[in-house]
């Protein structure tokens, strides 16, 4: 088992944790989220934590509901990782565009996307699932692959073209598209179109462009064999996550060593550093599958 492990990065620190909920400093805004993996006590005292002025209230539908010191919601919040630029902005449910956790994760597509194209001798083509506001796809756009970024939702799609552009890149190279994730891979494997990399960050439960319900322990196998079908078979890698309640690390490599290609698999957890102690707060797990063929 390898974990990655996201350290703080400039722009970005994880305070505390503990008893549900999490202390940050987010583009100089100090902010109090939900955390529920957070079962433990919080180190740093209750002052420090009002020094919040960003608190996020979670709500029973799993939404949430932000209150702003001043009735004054922070504008025009960005943070840079590696000459890439993300606009931030709180959303209702306690996200702010960025899942910070998912450094350790770019820095491995970086990586293994620039070690895949260096033994193709060409630049990949990269599909990113779920593909949020476009952190990961960025991070891969740098190394000259062409990217696919599928995403049901408008507003996140909208969002990762203006980081796409934020941090002037060559946006001629990156497709986003508005789909729903199971649909897309249908039609990919029904035109016979193959891809060299997949990314897949599902969701637990969500809808897509045309209200198609996804539940992850339901569909999640036929996806996951889906993608495989739509890989080459030159060579390859696959990077699936989860942070879905009750999954573990050990049931993605599982599923992943399902569909009968060789293949090297590694599973591991997700997580975020402290900036100030050594504690370790989860984010999930993850597997990849590499030397596909």
């Amino acid at each position: 088992m390898t974990n990655l492990v996201s350290e703080n990065i400039p722009g970005y620190q994880l305070l505390d944790s503990g008893f549900g909920k999490k202390l940050e400093i987010i583009a100089g805004v100090t902010v109090e989220r939900p955390s529920p993996q957070a079962i433990w006590a919080p180190k740093l005292n209750e002052q420090e934590w009002k020094k919040a002025t960003s608190v996020c209230i979670r709500k029973s539908d799993g939404g949430g509901t932000w209150k702003h010191r001043g009735d004054k919601e922070p504008k025009d919040l960005m943070i840079e990782w590696e000459e890439l630029k993300f606009k931030l902005k709180f959303t209702s449910f306690g996200h702010c565009g960025v899942f910070f956790e998912q450094q350790a994760v770019w820095n491995t597509l970086l990586n293994e996307t620039r070690a895949l194209e260096k033994e193709l001798g060409r630049p990949i083509k990269f599909l990113n699932l779920f593909g949020y506001t476009g952190c990961a796809s960025l991070a891969v756009l740098k190394t000259g692959a062409e990217v696919f970024h599928v995403d049901s939702s408008k507003g996140v799609l909208t969002w990762g073209k203006e980081n796409a552009e934020a941090s002037k890149l060559d946006t001629k190279k990156i497709k986003f598209i508005q789909e729903d994730v199971k649909n897309f891979v249908k039609h990919s494997l029904r035109k016979g179109f193959k891809y060299d990399a997949i990314l897949a960050d599902p969701p637990s439960w969500g809808h897509g462009a045309n209200k198609e319900v996804w539940e992850f322990d339901q569909m999640i196998h036929e996806l996951i064999t889906d993608c495989y079908n739509i890989l080459t078979r030159e060579k390859s890698f696959f990077f699936l996550s989860s942070h879905t309640h009750g999954v573990q690390s050990e049931a993605l490599r599982n599923i992943m060593n399902d569909h009968k290609s060789k293949k090297d698999v590694v599973v591991g957890e997700l997580g975020v550093r402290h900036s100030n102690d050594s504690r370790i707060l989860p984010a999930g797990i993850y597997s990849l599958a590499k030397n596909i063929v």
